[in-house]
């Protein structure tokens, strides 16, 4: 292990665990890019163990915490500017805490292969991998070898780790979004370990970690972007679905009674459940459900 350091920072040092060993593919898996998404900082921990008993034929470095301040604050953001790290790569040298530190990772990532940036959905949330796979064709493939059930498209927000490493570099980057992380940091221990299996299992599909690959199963499902709905009304919610189902259009996914008068919510199409709010009252702009309409 060893420490890099943020320009500028007696703060925030950032741990880089670092396995090399052959000429097989350079490979960099990062977590708490979002400090309080800490099923996806397990999962690498977790994955680190594998490491160290495995025979590994690249070179191979997980950086667990990313944003250390937010990680210790236990927040998304980092309490000295409150930026959202995952907006502003590649940094800067000469901003904030959030913007020097992604420019520490910008330059620690510079000559990978392949990143896997390890995010999560809240507590309400299910798994899915999220890469620009419309525009990277070749990112497919690697997304079902990974072994999640569902690829999301991305919607394409600027300044993320992953997305900016595809377009400005043409590295073979994506997201695996677990559930936990909000609120509080909260650990999903049973997905972080099958993260975590999966994770070794796709270091052994592209040569990084010597073994016997095994194709996951079932098979994976891939999605357009994903879409939210809002609250319009105050009232009582109710969800008829969980996260992570699968539906037909116009299945139930919930109603919402408001004065007596009761709205239900139905699939717009075939989708699979992001996430959905548990049974409460909502209030007027809240998030109700999110969900990805499937690919035919």
């Amino acid at each position: 292990m060893r420490k890099l350091t943020v320009s500028g920072s007696p703060v925030s040092e950032i741990e880089v665990f670092e396995w090399k060993n052959g000429d097989g593919p350079k490979v960099v898996i990062t977590g708490a890019i979002h400090g309080n998404e800490q099923t996806g900082v397990h999962a690498a921990r977790l994955l680190m163990k594998s490491l160290e008993k495995s025979e590994v034929t690249g070179h191979i470095k997980v950086i667990p915490v990313v944003n250390t301040t937010a990680y210790y604050h236990r927040q998304r953001t980092s309490p000295f500017d409150d930026l959202d790290m995952n907006r502003i790569f590649p940094g800067t040298g000469t901003g904030t805490l959030s913007l020097r530190t992604a420019a520490a990772i910008w330059e620690e990532t510079a000559d990978a292969e392949y990143i896997v940036d390890l995010h999560c959905c809240g507590l309400r949330g299910s798994t899915y991998t999220l890469a620009d796979y419309e525009n990277f064709p070749e990112l497919k493939e690697l997304c079902v070898a990974i072994g999640m059930p569902v690829v999301c498209q991305t919607g394409g927000a600027d300044g993320q780790l992953y997305l900016e490493s595809c377009r400005r570099r043409n590295q073979k980057a994506f997201i695996i979004e677990l559930p936990g992380g909000q609120p509080g940091g909260v650990i999903d221990m049973e997905w972080a370990e099958l993260c975590a299996d999966r994770l070794f299992n796709y270091l052994k599909h592209i040569k990084a970690v010597k073994g016997d690959y095994e194709a996951p199963s079932p098979e994976t499902v891939f999605c357009d972007k994903m879409d939210r709905v809002n609250a319009k009304e105050e009232g009582l919610f109710v969800p008829a679905v969980a996260p992570g189902d699968f539906l037909k259009k116009g299945d139930l996914l919930g109603s919402l009674e408001v004065a007596g008068n009761v709205t239900e919510f139905r699939a717009p199409d075939d989708i699979r459940v992001v996430s959905i709010s548990m049974p409460k009252y909502v209030f007027i702009g809240e998030s109700i459900f999110g969900f990805m309409p499937v690919k035919k």
